[in-house]
């Protein structure tokens, strides 16, 4: 299953774009007009996003490493604690929830309820999750300038490498993969094959990445959120906020749920 997952075909309303923010701890939400409203408040480091089936968000805390569970109306509990460094965050087909660990070089599984398991190990730091149409999920290795691919089974292997710390990572309709380059502020487009080529250039320090239904790429970088035609042309979507990271986009109405794809930075060189 991929990371976009369309549980009805109604498109009437416009999709609604959340932004993790480090500078004030805060997950900010957007209107498809760039309307900033606050949707939660008092986080401690807030990074990971990601929409469960149901119109729940989820958020990493690695302040004090724990993943919130937030209702449409703000109202927030834990869901799981305990974790190390807990950065981005992906839903798999069959609701289980997978969580990277930056500093700790692994992804755990989570259930429904909350219970974890280690689903894999790595050499690098991970931060981006996303999950392709066949249920392999993919994440960055930050230090190492690789995208890692897993099967089911959590079994790894490079899909690609020659990045420059890559962070988000984000699938289009098409089932081509967009990582962003944070050091030198492009974001690559891959085949399935992992060929690359370069989709757009000249961001400052890009993070997390998030098509909408329309087909546009959204990109996190300092201070701002950039957004993109399918040519790599981009323009200003939002700007003033507060260390934004990660980023996730959502049609209101559970009946027309539409989650994307995920990525995003805890500005990993002032923590190495």
């Amino acid at each position: 299953m991929t990371v976009l997952v369309f549980l009805a075909s109604s498109l009437t309303n416009a999709d609604n774009i959340y932004v993790s923010c480090t500078g004030d701890n805060t997950i900010m939400k957007f209107d498809s007009s760039g309307n900033m409203s606050t949707f939660a408040s008092g986080q401690d480091g807030p990074d990971g996003l990601a929409f469960d089936r149901s119109g729940n968000l989820y958020a990493t805390n690695y302040g004090n490493e724990t993943i919130r569970k937030f209702d449409s109306s703000g109202n927030e509990s834990i869901f799981a604690s305990g974790l190390y460094s807990p950065s981005g965050l992906a839903f798999d087909s069959g609701g289980n929830l997978y969580a990277a660990s930056y500093f700790g070089k692994s992804i755990t599984k989570f259930d429904s309820s909350g219970h974890g398991s280690l689903f894999a190990s790595s050499s690098s730091y991970l931060q981006g999750l996303a999950f392709d149409e066949s249920g392999y999920l993919y994440a960055s290795g930050y230090n190492g300038g690789t995208i890692i691919k897993f099967d089911p089974s959590g079994n790894g292997s490079i899909f690609a490498s020659g990045l420059s710390n890559p962070v988000g990572l984000a699938f289009d309709a098409s089932g081509y993969l967009y990582v962003a380059n944070y050091n030198i502020g492009t974001i690559n487009k891959f085949d399935s094959t992992g060929n690359g080529s370069l989709f757009a250039s000249g961001l400052s320090n890009p993070t997390g990445l998030a098509f909408d239904s329309s087909g546009y790429l959204y990109a996190v970088e300092v201070g701002a959120i950039m957004k993109f035609d399918s040519s790599g042309n981009g323009s200003v979507f939002a700007s003033g906020l507060s260390i934004p990271q990660f980023i996730a986009t959502q049609i209101p109405e559970p009946a027309t749920l539409l989650l994307l794809g995920l990525g995003g930075l805890m500005l990993r060189k002032r923590r190495a």
